[in-house]
């Protein structure tokens, strides 16, 4: 009995010992790790603040007049029909847009004799040229070699529609020299052919019927069918009612029949999309932000923020403003955006390295040397395990109520530098201590 008891005495005291190495053992690994610290540079970075959307484009494109859409360009099926106006080129009313034709006969012909009008004017042009003396014939000589380097490359890739345009190129370029370098040329027989072969087209199409502009505005080629799905001027005059980004994506086209483009009437164009609130809360109107089309390859379109709609089922419609318009974006309707609202720029920093001091300033601890020292931030962005700070600045009020900078308060704490070490881990750091 007693031999069972000073046994279960002697394995007491060994747990108790084995208990006491190893208590010892992870005490001693804590107290190791704790004194050792993890750091980072802190580097200059820039984020973006991106939402990803799917947007409606607005133009002015419904003129309704007798219920019917005087925008919109019709033509007669009889008739071949060729423009007189580049697409997104800006027309005033009865500015003849299209030249209709009897047959495709008479349409080949009349764009013969435009191209050979062009052929003349480039010719009167060069027998127009009194002075040359100022031209830079060593640059001539560049443009020459050039130009018919990529002549060459024309004929290599085989891109035999563009040979017309580098050959009457290449020939501009010469003839451009020869007149520096003082060569007589005289174009007067070359005139005046040209001037017969026009006058012989024209009578291929006398009769031909000219269609002028029913107002001012853009001429765009392309009809899609949505030109009148949202009244302009509701989106213009923010009605809020009557803008639905989600109605407007899901609109069905309207068929033209028979059209061959249309005037767009203003330059200033919108689009609406919508976005959940949490996403809108830094969108103010007003504010400027840029938007990419990734689809369509176009990027940094800049636009502003025309109206935000009071929430509905914890949405909100936006409709951006632009005073820009081209031939691509005359085009634009259903597009996936990319909408950058905020840039920001700054030092990255990751989240772990951030700490409070006792004022609840939120800053790092930077070493200096082998020195901790409190580094105050203010914060951008907070992102995905990092944030964008800049320098610290303190802020006071005055005696009218205004917000102005503390330069005191500012002065009392150490600037965030490019390359500080950032302290990210360590225990019990404190401003001011050594670390060893």
């Amino acid at each position: 009995m007693k031999e069972n008891k000073g046994h279960k005495f002697s394995v007491a005291v060994l747990i108790i010992v084995a208990v006491s190495i190893i208590l010892y053992i992870v005490q001693g690994i804590y107290f190791d790790s704790a004194g050792k610290i993890e750091t980072e540079y802190a580097l200059k970075s820039s984020e973006k603040k991106i939402l990803s959307v799917d947007g409606f484009a607005v133009r002015d494109e419904g003129r309704m007049v007798d219920g019917k859409n005087t925008a919109i360009l019709y033509k007669n099926t009889n008739k071949v029909y060729v423009p007189a106006v580049s697409d997104s080129e800006n027309v005033a009313k009865d500015d003849i847009i299209a030249v209709a034709f009897k047959d495709e006969l008479q349409a080949n012909a009349y764009l013969e004799a435009q191209q050979l009008r062009e052929k003349k004017m480039d010719l009167e042009h060069m027998q127009s040229q009194k002075d040359m003396s100022r031209i830079n014939v060593i640059y001539l000589n560049s443009k020459v070699y050039s130009t018919a380097h990529n002549y060459a490359g024309t004929l290599l890739d085989k891109d035999f529609s563009g040979l017309s345009a580098a050959i009457d190129n290449l020939s501009d370029i010469i003839t451009s020299k020869q007149i520096a370098t003082g060569k007589e040329l005289d174009f007067t027989s070359s005139i005046k052919s040209y001037d017969a072969q026009i006058t012989s087209l024209e009578k291929g199409y006398s009769n031909a019927y000219y269609v002028k502009s029913p107002l001012a505005g853009y001429f765009v080629s392309d009809v899609d069918g949505y030109e009148n799905i949202v009244s302009y001027d509701d989106v213009a005059s923010k009605k809020a009612e009557k803008i639905s980004a989600k109605k407007l994506l899901s609109a069905e086209q309207k068929v033209y029949e028979n059209s061959f483009g249309k005037i767009i009437g203003q330059h200033t164009w919108y689009l609406v999309f919508d976005v959940s609130i949490d996403d809108a809360t830094i969108i103010k109107t007003g504010k400027t932000v840029t938007v990419d089309f990734p689809e369509r390859s176009m990027q940094g379109i800049p636009m502003t923020v025309h109206y935000v709609s009071p929430m509905k089922d914890n949405m909100i419609t936006v409709t951006l403003k632009c005073k820009y318009l081209n031939e691509q974006l005359a085009v634009l309707r259903k597009e996936k955006m990319s909408i950058t609202i905020e840039e920001y720029e700054g030092f990255r920093i990751s989240s772990k390295a951030l700490f409070q001091n006792e004022e609840g300033i939120e800053g790092v601890y930077v070493l200096s040397g082998n020195v901790a020292k409190f580094t105050p931030l203010n914060i951008l962005l907070y992102g995905d395990g990092f944030v964008i700070a800049e320098k610290y600045t303190a802020y006071k009020t005055d005696k009218d109520g205004n917000s102005i900078v503390d330069d005191e308060k500012t002065a009392l704490y150490r600037e965030i530098k490019a390359y500080d070490r950032v302290i990210v881990k360590g225990n019990n750091i404190t401003d001011g201590k050594i670390i060893d």
